[in-house]
This record gives structure tokens, sequence and C-alpha cells, in this order.
């Protein structure tokens, strides 16, 4: 794997060899099991001093996408590809690549309603104290402020997907449920009753919740779709209505 020299001079140095180790990950060039050269191959790699190389091996390691054994002459270990790339690169595919919002939509449909699906038959009390939070939050939430209210719906359909036990599931549905966050902060800043959205947004979670604390898999799968569906079924063009509507049909 070839590297591209850093300036030296620039502060954020050990962030760009951060970056091209990530992408390499990403794009393949690195697989687990492989090795990084030495430190002093590194420096003269990145034209970097040595502080420069130990800090970017720190933040990967901290990352998890690399491990250094003690005593070890040769350089650190690749390990296996960390979820938290999977979301970013999501995130960066829907952000960037013109992804149309039924695509989206479409998407987070079909994860949220076999997160709830699943976090049904395999949550434990724990994951239940953890959405009880995250619905108790939403709940204590004001219709006025917007932002709160988007990061809250995000929060609780993130504890959901952590009740899945599934960390592709997790990083995915909190991927796409990040970029529609500032989508659901726009469309309840435009609603002419946004307290009555709000209410009902409070009254899905706690349905949900129900489903997912009595085992309920069909019961949470339907009402996770559906919930989402209702949050944007009335800004929905004619074309997106069809878009949905084969994950709709079974509802």
């Amino acid at each position: 794997m070839d590297f591209t020299p850093v300036l030296a001079q620039r502060t954020n140095a050990y962030q760009a060899i951060v970056n091209q180790v990530e992408t390499a990950i990403t794009e393949g060039g690195l697989a687990p099991g492989d090795r990084l050269p030495g430190e002093r191959q590194l420096m003269a790699d990145f034209g970097v001093s040595r502080a420069t190389v130990r800090e970017a091996l720190r933040v990967l390691q901290a990352h998890g996408l690399v491990e250094s054994r003690p005593g070890d002459p040769r350089g650190p270990v690749i390990t296996r590809y960390p979820p938290r790339l999977l979301q970013e690169s999501l995130a960066r595919l829907a952000l960037s690549q013109g992804a149309d919002r039924i695509e989206i939509l479409q998407f987070r449909l079909v994860l949220a309603g076999h997160a709830a699906q699943l976090a049904a038959s395999v949550r434990t009390d724990d994951d239940l104290n953890k959405i009880q939070f995250a619905a108790d939050n939403l709940a204590a939430a004001k219709a006025t402020e917007t932002d709160h209210v988007a990061a809250a719906i995000t929060g609780f359909h993130s504890a959901v997907n952590q009740a899945a036990h599934n960390q592709f599931i997790e990083v995915c549905g909190n991927a796409v449920a990040g970029v529609l966050q500032s989508l659901m902060a726009t469309r309840l800043a435009s609603d002419r009753d946004a307290a009555a959205r709000l209410q009902r947004s409070i009254k899905d979670s706690q349905a949900l919740l129900h489903a997912i604390r009595g085992r309920d898999s069909e019961g949470a799968f339907r009402r996770a779709v559906d919930n989402i569906h209702r949050y944007y079924e009335d800004d929905l063009t004619e074309e997106e209505r069809r878009g949905l509507s084969p994950i709709l049909t079974d509802l």
C-alpha cells in the first residue's frame, strides 16, 4: 500500500495520515491481518515526525482500526472492518452522491421495520431501559425546538436499532436516520400544527416500545414502518407514494 506524503507543518498532519489509512481500509487496499509499516517507514512515507506518526497511530488504535502489540518490532496490525466506517460511508453516499429522498426513505423503512422486529425477539431488560429513556426524552421535547425534537426521534430509533444486537443493522439504520434528521427538523418547522405532530410521534414511540416490551415481533415491525411512513406521508409526492407502496403493502 503506497501512502502520500503530508505537509509536516500542518497542525492536523496526523489526521491526514488517519484519513489515508481509513480510506485504504474502506477501499480494500488494507485488509484485516495486514500490517502497517514500522514507525521509521511511516515517517518516511508521510514525510512527518515520529511524534506525528505516533499520534496518528494512537487515533487509529482508539478507533479500533489497528492493534499494536507491546514489544513487537513489526508495524501495527489492521483489525476487522470497523462498523463506524460503514456508517460514515453510508452517510457520505446519501449526502454527496445525489441519492433521491425516496431511496433513503425506502431503505429507512426496510431497516427500521426489521430492526424493530428483531429487537422484539432479542431485546434485554437493559435495552428496554435505554428505549424507555429515549422515549421519555422525546416526550419531554417541545415542538418549538425542532432540532431537539428531530434529535430525540433519531435517538429513539437508535435505541431500537441497538436492541436488535446486529451491528450492521445498527450502523446502517443510524446512518440513514442521521441523514434524515435535518429533514425531520425542517418538516416539523414548516408544520402548521407542530405540536400535534410531536404528540403523534410520542404516541407512536410508546406504541412501538409496548410491542418490543411484549416481544410482539410482527407488531413491532408494523409499528416501526407505519410510524416513519406517517411522519412523512402528507409531504410525499405521488411518485414517492408509489415508490413506498410495495413496502407498505403488508401493513
